[in-house]
């Protein structure tokens, strides 16, 4: 698997060699997130070009790590010693948490830094660490030692994560209220345009009679025979997500259609909040948004990335600032009660200058969330092959710089954290991270991070996850991305999370 994509690191690979191999999936992760740009390629090369060897091995009752790194002809060499007691074999939860902690330690001695101030993390949700020991009776200050001792994060991250933590655990369902109460996504997979970061596919529609309505009459028999489930067996949901793409691309009688349903079949008492991602500014208009209104929307998502034109020119959007500004007064005007805004730092061509003008002239919109996300350069988006050709450059410290301007302006602003995610291919391997003002929190965001309650997927591209109360697992299940793969596969679909929904009650 190839983090970048430019073409001199992919003609020098940089081999991995582990030993036990049974070790490699354990520490791939970090010397990914180490080496974003390079090609990994385990095996051996005999230490002909750049390598990294590590070797796990039991002495005289010692678990006894030894590493070496050389890279460009700088070579570091580590070994680490840990006491095996007769509870531990070579490859259980300790071991393994040792040799992350190991090959972290070399990674940061070679690269004279700190690559990743999550420590030996790379999941997607390092929250959920805080919650499983909050909800064990853990108090704060000793969960933040954990944080800092066995997982290495740094001070201001396991703050951070505990903050986080702090202000949506009590938002998380227990397993009573689980088995009943469920929320639902509705992927809307249709754009006006493709973003130059972005790789969804199937996206763009050139005629919408052929394109789009084909894939709403899909989509309404999905919800009716999910709702139909929902109905039968007792089901409640709490909280409805319309998302996309671009889900303001439809028409209003469209949205008619999907919302009669929702109101007949998913939406009674038990529902506090219905969100619609409006995030091209360019689809909003007002009569769209009193329609909202008037359907029980509550909440809309209008999400400007920046609010410097060039940037947004040069990243495929469709509008200026200045849209931004006239949809939110209309949203406001149409009685929405809450928006939610998105930025993102690293934009190609973006520097510190350009966040601080970005975030002044949100502040001055007064949204009730701004989500700051780290840019991740997903492969097969325009971003990835022509930054590629040009060569990527490295902007972690910018980035995080960018980030961390963020936190603090906000915070200062009177918005605090409240739900936090990170992903694959980010510059700086740091995160997304929401904020909110007051109690307006959005309840959906939280239960999809946090994953403690079931959240049923309709639509393109929508992910469904079914969660299992008895111990907090999960199943994911998926729908095509693609609308005609979609279409085709409906009636799999619709069977296919009707039988999750009954292994689960």
């Amino acid at each position: 698997m190839i983090n970048s994509f430019d073409s001199k690191e992919m003609v020098n690979p940089l081999w991995i060699d582990i030993q036990p191999p049974g070790l490699f999936n354990i520490l791939q992760s970090l010397i990914r997130m180490a080496f974003p740009n390079r090609e990994l390629r385990e095996g051996g090369n005999n230490k002909a070009g750049d390598y990294i060897a590590i070797t796990a091995s039991k002495q005289n009752e010692q678990v006894v790590f030894g590493g070496e790194i050389c890279i460009n002809g700088k070579v570091n060499y580590k070994e680490e010693r840990h006491p095996l007691t007769p509870d531990r074999i070579v490859f259980n939860d300790s071991i393994k948490n040792w040799a992350r902690k190991f090959i972290y330690r070399l990674l940061c001695i070679h690269l004279d830094r700190n690559f990743n101030r999550y420590g030996i993390l790379t999941g997607v949700r390092p929250v959920k660490i805080a919650h499983r020991l909050l909800d064990e009776g853990w108090d704060v200050e000793h969960i933040k030692d954990v944080l800092e001792k066995q997982y290495l994060v740094t001070p201001a991250q396991a703050k951070l994560l505990m903050d986080v933590a702090n202000a949506n655990h009590s938002f998380l369902l227990s397993a009573v209220d689980a088995r009943k109460l469920v929320s639902v996504y509705i992927g809307i997979p249709f754009c006006p345009s493709r973003c130059y970061y972005c790789s969804f596919p199937g996206t763009l529609f050139s005629d919408y009679m052929r394109d789009v309505c084909p894939f709403i009459d899909a989509l309404i028999k999905e919800m009716n025979a999910i709702g139909d489930y929902i109905i039968s067996n007792g089901l409640k949901v709490q909280t409805v997500y319309l998302g996309g793409g671009t889900p303001t691309v439809l028409s209003e009688k469209e949205f008619a259609r999907i919302f009669d349903i929702l109101h007949r079949k998913y939406i009674s008492p038990a529902t506090i909040e219905v969100t619609v991602e409006a995030g091209r500014p360019d689809t909003i208009y007002p009569a769209g948004l009193e329609q909202f209104k008037k359907a029980g929307v509550d909440r809309i998502c209008i999400n400007p990335q920046t609010m410097n034109d060039d940037t947004l020119s040069l990243i495929g959007r469709s509008h200026d600032s200045s849209s931004v500004i006239q949809a939110m007064e209309w949203a406001r005007w149409a009685g929405i009660k809450h928006i939610n805004m998105d930025l993102i730092v690293g934009l190609p061509g973006e520097n510190l200058h350009h966040l601080q003008s970005t975030a002044a002239k949100v502040l001055d919109l007064q949204p009730d969330n701004v989500t700051v996300h780290t840019l991740a350069v997903k492969r097969g988006s325009a971003m990835a092959r022509l930054e590629g050709r040009a060569g990527l450059v490295d902007r972690a410290g910018e980035v995080e710089e960018g980030l961390n301007y963020l936190g603090g302006f906000f915070t200062k602003h009177g918005y605090r954290p409240y739900y936090l995610y990170r992903q694959k291919y980010m510059r700086a391997g740091m995160e997304n991270l929401g904020y909110a003002r007051g109690d307006s929190f959005c309840i959906y965001n939280i239960q999809m991070i946090e994953e403690r309650q079931t959240i049923i997927g309709l639509g393109g591209g929508a992910g469904s996850k079914f969660v299992n109360t008895d111990d907090w697992t999960l199943t994911n299940f998926y729908n095509p991305k693609d609308p005609k793969s979609y279409i085709q596969t409906l009636e799999r679909l619709i069977a296919g999370k009707v039988d999750k929904l009954r292994a689960l009650n």
